[in-house]
């Protein structure tokens, strides 16, 4: 009786198509029951952020100096964090801790790329000098022109910014 299903069940497999990722099965048996558990290997996340060619971010400022000071200061080789796929530098060993306290509070926005092209749902490298804190977070622009006419709606292209950022990764990420 099997034989006779044998070239339909051929036919089916060899139509299924490609084939897909790789996914786990286990299979427990007792005797009341079975049970399946299928499990997919976790997908790589990307990481959007502008860094220079040795891979520091901002162009070496300081993200802390940037509200403790209210300037972007250089920071130096010495004082080193590395958080999402950027190494940043720090003028001093407190600005360091404060930033390792909590890197993803202290990050630059949208990977510190510009604030504003974000909002307009593009990418545009920032000029780490041109730059303001919004609601806390770090926001740069790639020039003072984008930072007025981010400036003409805070709330509105922050919140355009925020809506956009995920589609930019997941286009331009790595």
């Amino acid at each position: 009786m099997f034989l006779r299903f044998l070239p339909v069940l051929a036919l089916a497999v060899a139509c299924s198509g490609p084939s897909k990722p790789a996914t786990t099965t286990t299979t427990t048996t007792t005797p009341a029951d079975a049970t399946t558990t299928t499990t997919n290997p976790p997908a790589a996340k990307k990481r959007l952020v502008l860094v220079d060619g040795e891979g520091v971010g901002l162009g070496g400022h300081d993200p802390i100096a940037y509200t403790t000071d209210s300037a972007a200061v250089k920071g130096t080789a010495e004082q080193v964090s590395e958080h999402g796929g950027a190494k940043y530098r720090f003028a001093s060993a407190e600005h360091k801790a404060t930033f390792d306290a909590d890197k993803v509070a202290r990050a630059p926005q949208y990977g510190g790329y510009c604030a504003y092209a974000a909002s307009l749902n593009r990418v545009s490298e920032a000029d780490p000098t041109v730059w303001q804190i919004v609601d806390g977070q770090l926001l740069v622009f790639t020039n003072k022109s984008y930072k007025l006419q981010f400036n003409a709606d805070v709330p509105g292209n922050k919140a355009k910014a925020d809506a956009n950022w995920p589609g930019l990764v997941e286009k331009f990420g790595k």
